[in-house]
């Protein structure tokens, strides 16, 4: 086959595409189900991981004291949650990565003060040990408290990516909060949704 055939062929096949409204199926890795937890959301409610289940969640990790990278990420998730259907079968989810002294009316406030305060967004916190489990070894991202001096805030290093979870409660993708990063997040999570993705 010549080289203008096989440009032909693959011209053809993307017009059908687009005309027919059809998009190629998107495969997302499998990383294993969501960990366990039993955790309070912002209003006080206790969640656990079967909570989650029935619905796409992308998730990410703040604490309410953070000066910059915290907001950043939360107006990241708002702007990508206005970017999906609103009537999409989609939960968003930020773990407190300082539970010690992020309490859900800390974390209520928070919610409120950057625009974050849906009903389709939890804000979980609960015991230092159980959290930093969580995190680490279910959701593999860092969560380190640094000792501080008298007088500052508390600093927590802790992962900036976003995870994507399917509506069985399985961890499908780790995506960076860049831009590139969070145009392949929209693209996976729209798959899910759509079930394009969810094999």
């Amino acid at each position: 086959m010549t080289m203008a055939s096989q440009f032909k062929i693959s011209l053809w096949l993307g017009l059908l595409l687009a005309t027919c409204g059809c998009s190629p199926k998107q495969v997302l890795p499998h990383y294993g189900p969501l960990p366990t937890f039993s955790l309070q959301d912002q209003h006080g409610a206790t969640l656990t991981q079967r909570d989650l289940v029935g619905r796409v969640a992308i998730v990410d990790f703040i604490f309410t004291s953070c000066p910059d990278v915290c907001p950043l990420l939360t107006e990241q998730l708002r702007s990508l949650r206005n970017q999906l259907p609103k009537d999409a079968a989609l939960r968003l989810i930020s773990f407190s990565v300082d539970p010690a002294h992020d309490t859900p009316e800390r974390l209520r406030q928070f919610a409120a003060q950057h625009g974050a305060d849906a009903p389709d967004w939890l804000f979980l916190t609960g015991p230092v040990e159980q959290v930093k489990q969580v995190v680490t070894r279910g959701f593999k991202q860092a969560m380190e408290a640094q000792s501080v001096e008298p007088g500052k805030p508390v600093n927590v290093l802790h992962g900036t990516h976003f995870v994507l979870v399917d509506a069985a409660g399985e961890i499908r993708g780790f995506y960076a909060s860049d831009g590139e990063g969070r145009a392949a997040l929209r693209s996976a999570a729209l798959s899910l949704l759509s079930g394009k993705g969810a094999s």
